[in-house]
């Protein structure tokens, strides 16, 4: 275990660790005494060069930046130990991780699962796996692989797993991981779409699979290119918009007429083509130019959708939990902004 020794033990390096354990469990986060040990065996420190203050005040903690504004972060304890506990983890048990989480996850299913055990670690960035190889090269029952995405599973994929996690927001599971997963076993993944998910639990049993619903969360994506500041695409968009018009038919927040008129917005942008670029902002503007598919709907929209904006900015303005911040934390009643590891 030398990777998680790294940090002196003059530094006293538990010692928050064992205040927010102690914070959580008050607060009613599940911990049972194997996680307590993981979390105390395995140091975040050595899986971050980021200040780690606020994974102590509960909440994520930066792992990775690309110089093009992606960010990766290890999630929230609060969210780790509920994550812990959902994978009912014992001795002996092959797990697959898609998305890395710093290394950090792994190294806590690692330790869980012991030598008996192993965890196979999935990321589509070669930056991450590259931090990720720095971090676990000593862990032997840890085997890390970049995938290209998920549409087809990768040569090195275990033919049979008792657990799956899969860290990043995703619409369905393909049909390939469930059928990877051996009788008994199961999947864990927030499934929904890039606002909001629902974290469930698939489960293969004798009949079929069978889903259990775990709560609301708020996950980012799996690859960190798609946390990058951009311009996003048409079916992006739709997806933003499609959640937001859920949201406002539950809490009655419009009138029928501006709900049609976002369904038939959402409608024009699903009908343009998957493959299209975005558009280019010039600073010379040619009106003779012709205007990009994109801006033209949005364009014809913008009587009615510009008065939407405060309200959808409303809707959207994620206020994260934090229930192991210590009580002297300024920010323990929560942020603002689209983090991801909520629980509302």
């Amino acid at each position: 275990m030398d990777a998680f020794k790294r940090v002196p033990n003059s530094v006293s390096r538990m010692d928050p660790m064992q205040a927010l354990l102690m914070r959580l469990g008050e607060a009613g986060i599940p911990l049972d005494s194997t996680i307590i040990e993981a979390m105390m065996e395995v140091d975040v420190r050595a899986f971050s060069d980021f200040d780690p203050t606020p994974f102590f005040h509960d909440r994520p903690l930066v792992f990775l930046e690309t110089p093009s504004g992606g960010v990766k972060t290890i999630s929230a304890p609060h969210m780790v130990a509920t994550l812990m506990t959902h994978l009912e983890l014992e001795k002996g048990h092959d797990v697959v991780l898609i998305g890395a989480k710093g290394g950090y996850f792994a190294a806590l299913i690692g330790h869980l699962v012991g030598s008996e055990g192993s965890v196979s670690v999935y990321d589509p960035s070669e930056e991450v796996i590259l931090h990720l190889e720095e971090r676990l090269h000593d862990v032997e029952n840890c085997k890390l692989s970049e995938i290209s995405c998920l549409n087809k599973a990768p040569k090195s994929f275990p033919e049979s797993s008792n657990r799956v996690l899969v860290t990043g927001s995703i619409r369905e599971l393909p049909d390939w991981l469930e059928d990877s997963v051996s009788d008994g076993g199961f999947i864990i993944a927030p499934l929904g779409g890039e606002v909001n998910q629902t974290l469930i639990k698939r489960e293969r049993l004798e009949d079929g699979l069978h889903d259990t619903a775990l709560g609301s969360v708020v996950f980012g994506p799996v690859d960190i290119k798609e946390s990058e500041a951009g311009i996003p695409s048409p079916d992006t968009l739709a997806d933003v918009l499609e959640e937001a018009a859920a949201f406002a038919r539950v809490h009655e927040a419009m009138d029928a007429k501006l709900l049609q008129q976002m369904d038939d917005l959402i409608a024009e942008l699903r009908c343009l083509p998957d493959d299209l670029p975005p558009p280019e902002f010039n600073i010379e503007f040619d009106e003779d130019e012709e205007k990009h598919p994109l801006i033209e709907i949005l364009s014809s929209a913008e009587e009615w959708l510009g008065g939407l904006w405060p309200l959808l900015a409303e809707m959207f303005n994620i206020r994260m939990q934090n229930p192991g911040a210590p009580s002297d934390d300024s920010s323990s009643k929560g942020f603002s902004g689209g983090h991801e590891d909520l629980i509302p």
